[in-house]
């Protein structure tokens, strides 16, 4: 990198999938985050990096110092913007966000249920991916041609050409390093980059005096469980709410409807009130912690994940978390967790019922050291010079 490059401010392109602004998830704010703590992580609170969130990548990547991919598992998306930052010569860094395929199988077989369960565990992963892709065309016309080009070259194939491409893969967890070796197969470990997801200021400070604040506002706590996601037959809301039955606890659910996922919202709300649960719907960020502070014991039992960001909230909230066994909650939080099989309604029954008697007896757990968002902007700054570093060498 020349002399000039490293007195100016980097600029980053994240081009994401088509349909990332429309349908936001766990990726969009990742990388809004990345933005956002980039432009001001500097030691004089200036930025480090610029950036800039894209669903068009028409106008390609002129003025960018480095593209960063998101998102292996839908690969028509970062197959087509790989292509296009190779054919401009930019450095290329990817977040991998890979689930375990093995994991999203078992799903579709055991957790979906009905007849578009039957029809999903048949196809695998690969081949589900291929169907939605093609769905997802009809609505983004210019999406079906990286579609098609990643069936007629083999969806595994066309994984392992991004991999190629990029100088760095950044990984959330060990768990999905794990999952990304056996689903596509291995990649050079001096690629591989650990960059776990950060925590607001406010929260990861907070956890410091999360022991603390329990013991001396126990009474504060009067929510007994509380479950946050979106309502979909993944997060498995379902048989949180059948393992609750009969505990005599309060609950509160909190998290939008996913409109695809109807049948599973409509069982839900008829369950909800069944049981005498309340849905409190979309919440913001600062609802959902001040709920959480209020709540004895977290529930999250995902089927899959690839790290659960809100585990690691309901933790330095004080509450007592039951986590999903898939994605990487136990390598942060170690035994200070309780852990479900998402298909065990027995499993998640005992889970709670010992969560909510260490909660009531303050057993909660030793303090953690949680990084913030900012932590993570600054480690991103450093990913981002050694690869512009290496580029630069190279030319």
């Amino acid at each position: 990198m020349d002399s000039s490059m490293r007195t100016r401010v980097m600029r980053i392109a994240y081009p994401m999938r088509v349909d990332a602004l429309r349908k936001a998830g766990g990726d969009v704010l990742q990388v809004r985050r990345y933005i956002e703590e980039g432009a001001r992580a500097g030691d004089d609170g200036g930025p480090l990096f610029t950036g800039e969130l894209m669903c068009d990548m028409r106008a390609g990547f002129k003025g960018f110092d480095l593209v960063h991919l998101t998102n292996l598992d839908r690969p028509a998306d970062t197959w087509k913007a790989m292509r296009i930052a190779q054919g401009e010569g930019k450095p290329i860094v990817l977040s991998t966000i890979h689930h375990s395929y093995e994991e999203i199988e078992r799903f579709e077989r055991l957790g979906r249920g009905g007849v578009v369960g039957v029809i999903s565990g048949r196809l695998g992963f690969y081949g589900l991916e291929h169907l939605r892709g093609l769905v997802r065309s009809v609505r983004d016309p210019g999406l079906l041609a990286p579609v098609a080009e990643v069936m007629r070259r083999g969806m595994k194939e066309a994984q392992r050409e991004i991999l190629a491409a990029s100088q760095r893969l950044l990984l959330l967890t060990e768990h999905e390093r794990e999952a990304l070796v056996n689903d596509v197969g291995a990649v050079p470990e001096e690629k591989l980059v650990l960059l776990r997801n950060g925590m607001d200021e406010v929260t990861a400070h907070k956890e410091n005096d999360a022991q603390a604040s329990v013991e001396e506002s126990g009474a504060a706590r009067d929510v007994d469980v509380c479950v946050v996601g979106r309502i979909e037959a993944r997060k498995n809301q379902l048989s949180i709410l059948r393992a609750l039955g009969g505990l005599g606890v309060r609950a509160v659910f909190l998290g939008a409807m996913n409109p695809n996922h109807r049948e599973h919202g409509r069982r839900f709300l008829h369950e909800v009130e069944a049981t005498g649960c309340q849905w409190v719907g979309a919440a913001s960020h600062e609802e959902t912690l001040g709920w959480m502070r209020r709540a004895r014991v977290h529930v999250s039992a995902s089927w899959f994940e690839v790290a659960s960001l809100v585990d690691l909230e309901a933790h330095a909230a004080g509450c007592v978390v039951v986590a999903s066994e898939c994605g990487g909650t136990r390598e942060v939080l170690g035994e200070r967790a309780e852990y479900v099989d998402p298909a065990s309604a027995e499993s998640l029954r005992r889970a709670i019922v010992r969560a909510l008697e260490r909660s009531r007896a303050r057993q909660i757990r030793e303090n953690i050291s949680l990084p913030t968002w900012r932590d993570v902007a600054r480690q991103l700054a450093g990913i981002y010079r050694e690869v512009l570093d290496e580029a630069g060498s190279a030319r």
